[in-house]
């Protein structure tokens, strides 16, 4: 006797072709996210060999850029021709951007590039989270939200250390080369098992592509992230330059408001916002996700300039927090799958974040290191849940035809939260040191030479041995070389003031997303999908 099949699930797919394709989701948002953190690691190495100092930021928001704009965009047009050709294309367009960054000859072309594999990033991040709507019944989503968490930490914590790794003995092209196993691997997956019925044909979801609104909100994007990466560095924040691009992104995006408002699919759907369930979430992810920016790039900050610890420790600075994230994220998935009520963990998660992150403002250069690593521990605690849970709070109260839109707009709500809150920190601490600085040096040091001055107030002082050894050559030259312990001691005192600024403000932010969170409605998650949300017969 043959075994019977097994019976189809929500997705029409059997138990077992669901958690294989459920393993091509968690393979994509691996590759993707991974991504995030390796080449980090290895970009101080491209500057030194391909040289353009000068763009260094741009690889970084390059790739940002690419993304934000990408996310709202594959999300509508998923609504219209299912997920899987998207996430394909999206893995070969990132494997494509990886492998010509393998073989980049100057940073002109590695910006470029790291705009492709933005495009392609940005396309599997959108995808991954919506994919887990399909596949589960609002009952399951919980659950499987919690492992996409897990794996999000997991990639933090090893990223860098792969990136270092491989950096240091293969060399930096290889960094973008190790993403090529995990795309085949995901390709196959997704194309084997995730095969789901396609959207019913509806000919106003499947008309012309609002080329216009992709235009007006791409610009938009583009113009805010241009006066937040230059603001404060290369401009002043109150130069015409940046005033102008601020302006310029405001009557863009109001352009695209109105035109998406008589759009029958916009790129991004702001008629979503107006359930109270989706504006409130957004809301929140865009505010927390202030406080997972100020914990990723201003603990090893404080790890290694404050503490003075190596930069392989600094990176695991990470590690306790991601700990914690992946911990929660996991039980707050089962717990919800359980019970079928979320909303009790959001809140639970953002009061203990909000707790977390005003203990962090208290760190100090003789803070023990249990003590922080504890802190880091409980932030991670309270973001796993809000992180997981937001997402689908708003995948719950979405119409099944628009989780696509709804799903990438919370995505991008959170994307151009993170970009607000990195150049908002920036000028914090940018503003802090050079306040604070001058003020607490020993009195000796302020009568010093111009370039001994200078070299002071490098922001790269405590971090770079290079920058400390080439101090400590010039107070030498000039009969001050005792002063160089005390100025490094100084130095860290205000690093420290000014990294307890960003976690005070971003316990502000998040104490703000959970007051938020206090009106958003729970909608009963249900163990099958409702009538009619599957329409389609068809499969890709």
């Amino acid at each position: 006797m043959t075994a019977p099949t097994p019976a189809p699930t929500h997705s029409g797919l059997n138990e077992r072709e669901k958690l294989l394709a459920f393993v091509g989701i968690l393979t994509v948002l691996f590759l993707s996210s991974l991504n995030l953190t390796v080449v980090g690691s290895a970009m101080p190495r491209v500057i030194s060999d391909l040289g353009g100092f000068h763009l260094y930021a741009w690889a970084f928001t390059a790739y940002s850029l690419a993304t934000t704009i990408t996310i709202p965009i594959v999300g509508t047009i998923s609504d219209r021709y299912g997920r899987r050709p998207l996430i394909l294309l999206g893995i070969a367009v990132f494997a494509l951007g990886s492998v010509g960054l393998g073989f980049v000859q100057n940073m002109e072309g590695l910006i470029i590039l790291r705009a492709v594999q933005g495009i392609g990033g940005g396309t599997l991040m959108a995808m991954s989270f919506t994919a887990i709507a399909d596949l589960f019944t609002p009952i399951e989503r919980g659950r499987y939200q919690g492992y996409t968490g897990a794996v999000w930490g997991v990639s933090s914590v090893v990223g860098p250390l792969v990136g270092g790794f491989l950096t240091d003995h293969l060399g930096w092209r290889s960094v973008f080369f190790v993403n090529l196993p995990f795309a085949l691997l995901a390709a196959y997956f997704i194309w084997r098992f995730f095969r789901l019925p396609a959207p019913a044909h509806d000919p106003a979801a499947h008309g012309r592509f609002d080329t216009p609104g992709a235009f007006l909100l791409g610009a938009s994007v583009t113009t805010l992230t241009l006066a937040l990466s230059w603001g404060g560095g290369t401009y002043a924040w109150t130069s015409p330059v940046i005033l102008g691009l601020l302006l310029g992104t405001a009557a863009l995006f109001t352009g695209y408001a109105l035109h998406s408002a008589r759009q029958e699919r916009p790129i991004l759907n702001l008629r979503l916002l107006k359930d109270r369930g989706i504006a409130v979430a957004s809301f929140a992810g865009f505010l927390t996700s202030a406080g997972m920016y100020a914990a990723i790039l201003y603990l090893p900050l404080y790890m290694q300039g404050v503490r003075g610890s190596s930069a392989s420790g600094s990176g695991l600075a990470l590690a306790p927090l991601m700990f914690g994230m992946i911990l929660t994220s996991t039980l707050s998935g089962q717990i919800v799958s359980r019970t079928g009520r979320y909303k009790h963990l959001i809140l639970i998660g953002g009061l203990i974040a909000t707790a977390a992150l005003l203990l962090a403002s208290t760190l100090g250069t003789t803070t023990p290191i249990l003590i922080a690593v504890g802190i880091m521990v409980l932030l991670g605690l309270g973001l796993g849940p809000v992180n997981s849970q937001l997402t689908l709070a708003v995948q719950n109260a979405a119409p099944r035809e628009q989780l696509g839109s709804a799903t990438s707009g919370n995505q991008f709500f959170r994307q151009i939260g993170g970009t607000l809150a990195v150049s908002l920190f920036g000028a914090l601490v940018n503003a802090h040191l050079g306040s604070h600085l001058a003020a607490s040096l020993p009195a000796q040091a302020r009568d010093l030479p111009a370039p001994v001055q200078e070299a002071i107030a490098n922001p790269n002082l405590l971090t770079s041995p290079q920058a400390t050894a080439q101090l400590g050559a010039g107070l030498t030259s000039s009969g001050d070389g005792n002063l160089l312990q005390p100025i490094l001691d100084a130095l860290r005192g205000v690093m420290a003031g000014a990294i307890d600024q960003v976690f005070l403000v971003s316990a502000v932010l998040v104490g703000v997303a959970f007051l938020a969170t206090l009106i958003l409605p729970e909608r009963p998650l249900k163990g099958r999908p409702a009538a009619g949300d599957l329409k389609a017969s068809a499969t890709d």
